[in-house]
């Protein structure tokens, strides 16, 4: 999608304000300097161009831990696809609504997420009901990809995509990349002992924000407010601090088998 039209229902493109910036700035170097004509002072026509790609993208991880699988790497750029992961507890890092200019990510630009493939079960794994949920997704999204079909001999493919950008204190969480140090445990002093599906069950960790320790259960998605916004929205349960709240999901869709992201509310993501 271009950005450009992406903002025409807004009235001007971005591409507009940047010409009226340049245009005012020019009127007045004009002003102050007296005699030389605007034709003397303008600079050359900006050129700006660029597509923002729903379609999750991946992204490449440094390889700060020699035990991490950092498999997804040699496919930074590409399309994320849901047939890529192929066992459960496999997850990736990426990027949705980047700006790309010549087919080349900008880094900085778009929302940074983890995709994590979870137990494909309905004990243990549980979300809002649409009596619950704060708001509207776009249509044809879910809170997350679930098909009984895809990997249907280890009992389908579900995925979770969270935004990748912790409540703490805006780190970057990640999921299964630093195994050292290793997450704290001590979850009872923050669940209520309540059962973390992930660790307690399953046996593997939750997402961990290795910069303060901050843990999320990809799970378990609860409603909780965005303290910074005032939105309600959905997210992963938080279950070690210093993090406050759940860090919030992407709600997603398959096109082909390629992950598209969709924007429920942007107030979601409002906080660093």
């Amino acid at each position: 999608m271009s950005w450009e039209k992406e903002e025409k229902e807004r009235g001007m493109t971005r591409r507009d304000w940047v010409r009226v910036g340049m245009a005012a700035g020019a009127v007045g170097a004009v002003l102050g300097l007296g005699g030389l004509s605007i034709g003397q002072i303008l600079p050359p026509p900006l050129k700006f161009s660029g597509e923002i790609r729903e379609t999750i993208q991946y992204t490449k991880f440094p390889p700060t831990d020699p035990t991490a699988d950092l498999w997804w790497n040699t496919k930074a750029g590409t399309a994320v696809k849901v047939s890529d992961f192929d066992r459960d507890w496999k997850g990736a890092t990426g990027v949705w609504r980047g700006l790309y200019q010549n087919n080349q990510w900008v880094p900085g630009t778009g929302f940074p997420c983890l995709i994590i493939r979870v137990k494909r079960e309905n004990q243990y794994f549980s979300y809002p009901d649409a009596a619950h949920m704060p708001a509207v997704l776009p249509e044809g999204f879910n809170l997350f990809f679930d098909d009984p079909n895809l990997d249907a001999a280890n009992g389908g493919t579900r995925i979770v995509v969270l935004f990748d950008r912790c409540v703490h204190l805006c780190c970057y969480p990640g999921w299964h990349v630093v195994n050292n140090p290793p997450p704290f445990r001590d979850y009872a002093s923050y669940t209520g002992g309540a059962i973390v599906p992930t660790y307690n069950v399953f046996g593997v960790d939750p997402v961990y924000c290795i910069c303060h320790g901050s843990q999320y259960e990809p799970m378990v998605l609860v409603v909780n407010t965005n303290d910074k916004s005032g939105a309600q929205y959905v997210g992963a349960w938080r279950v070690h601090g210093p993090a406050p709240r759940a860090l919030p999901v992407i709600p997603v869709k398959a096109s082909g088998l390629n992950l598209v992201g969709g924007m429920a509310d942007p107030a979601w993501y409002v906080y660093c």
